[in-house]
């Protein structure tokens, strides 16, 4: 019985490191926008809108990463830049400098709209991309509420093997009876017997 309850409790710690593996998993993972490639046409304004997971008004990790590249001639060396802009205009990241610069810039920044514009000369490739973590700001909350709901099913499957257990228990030992100490029921063998007798009640 020792061994068959380390088992069990064996299964359910394995059963928490999965859970919160995956969960971990998922809330590292980034969504992918590209804002400017080499196979759309260039905008030099461009809508970004950062959504909220569940409700939460959580900032948002994100990172933008750019690059660009003469079309004539890739040495050739040119002035560009970005900044996003939020609802209300104001500048909430900004980047300045020169083609054939990879750059990679990281904030966190309040769910909603936003505004990417770009600067850049004739015959440039811009290639913009914005990696977003939406389950970043809730990985925590998610981590406590599955190994809360994890140990509620565990106790509540205790529970219910005991109340089970129990059950089968106390229908063993009413089947054990003795027939004469068992309760006669009208419709069983027993009860007709008890009411097989030789007297009868008076004809009225």
């Amino acid at each position: 019985m020792e061994a068959r309850k380390i088992i069990n409790y064996g299964l359910w710690f394995f059963a928490f490191l999965i859970i919160n593996l995956i969960w971990a998993n998922v809330s590292n993972n980034v969504a992918s926008q590209e804002l400017n490639d080499v196979d759309h046409e260039f905008q030099a304004n461009r809508e970004v809108l950062l959504q909220p997971v569940f409700g939460s008004e959580a900032d948002l990790p994100i990172e933008i990463q750019s690059n660009f590249v003469h079309v004539d001639n890739a040495s050739k060396i040119e002035e560009v830049s970005w900044q996003l802009v939020d609802e209300d205009g104001k500048v909430v990241l900004s980047w300045s400098g020169q083609t054939n610069e990879f750059v990679s810039l990281e904030a966190d920044l309040p769910p909603g709209d936003y505004r990417l514009e770009t600067t850049i000369g004739e015959n440039i490739l811009a290639t913009q991309t914005l990696d977003v973590a939406p389950f970043a700001p809730i990985a925590i909350w998610g981590h406590l509420i599955l190994s809360i709901l994890l140990v509620a099913v565990a106790f509540g499957e205790v529970g219910v093997r005991k109340f089970v257990s129990k059950y089968n228990e106390k229908t063993v030992v009413k089947e054990d009876k003795p027939r004469e100490f068992r309760k006669t029921r009208v419709g069983m063998p027993e009860a007709d017997e008890a009411n097989d007798s030789p007297w009868r009640d008076p004809i009225s």
